[in-house]
Parts: structure tokens; sequence; C-alpha cells
């Protein structure tokens, strides 16, 4: 019998306090993590761009009422960036919320697959996935 290789994954992981000031802390830790592996130019913007309106929406939707947390997972898988933004807030709901309603337009420009939902324990996780090279 023999062993399979072991393939380490580049892999980011990131908690923060849902407040305002999170969302350029978390923007620049994932632009740091994408450029290391490979984004630069408009990949690296387009990147930057959609997590940041991902975590102000965790802050804002997710969070109107109070804090929590907003955490970001990032993993590099063949050429390209997976990111997930998520909240422990209410998730969707029939109310109008704050916002002109264009940043799930930014999130999904540029990438390659997207998706947002209601978590079962509670919150909105934004998946999106781009690729590294422009």
């Amino acid at each position: 019998m023999t062993a399979e290789p072991h393939v380490a994954v580049p892999f980011l992981s990131l908690a923060h306090r849902g407040t305002p000031a999170c969302v350029r802390e978390i923007r620049r830790d994932v632009r740091a993590f994408a450029a290391e592996y490979g984004a630069e130019g408009e990949a690296l913007a387009t990147i930057e761009l959609a997590v940041s309106e991902a975590a102000a929406n965790a802050v804002v939707h997710g969070y109107a009422d109070g804090e929590g947390t907003v955490r970001v997972e990032a993993d590099v898988e063949e050429g390209e960036l997976e990111v997930v933004v998520l909240d422990e807030g209410p998730g969707f709901t029939d109310e109008p919320g704050p916002g002109l309603g264009l940043g799930l337009g930014l999130m999904r420009r540029g990438a390659v697959a997207f998706e947002i939902r209601d978590r079962p324990e509670g919150g909105v996780e934004v998946w999106m996935r781009f690729p590294l090279a422009g």
C-alpha cells in the first residue's frame, strides 16, 4: 500500500467583530492573500471590491441592530480563489434594507461562480470564486 501525497491548499480564515471598521481589515487581508497567490491588476481589484461589498453587507444587513461576527474563509484551488463571507444575523427578510441594492452585482462581477444563501444555523453566506489571473 502506498501513501497518497499530502496536498496543501493555501487557506485564509478570518473572524472580525461586525463593525464598519472590519470591512477595511477584511479587504486588506484578502487582497494580500490573493496577491500572494498570483492575483494582480484588474483581477485583484475585482476580488477586493467583491470581498469589500460582501463584508459591508454582512455588517449592514446581518447586524443592523447590533454586532456579531463576520467570518471569511478563502482558499486557492486550480488557479482560482474561492471566498466565503458569512454572518450570523437574521438572514434574508421581506423587509427592505438600507442601500441602493448595487452590492450583489458588484460581488458577482468578474466571478466565475457566485451564490448567496441563508445559512441553516442563521445568517447569510456569500460564496464567490474568481480567477487569480486577469
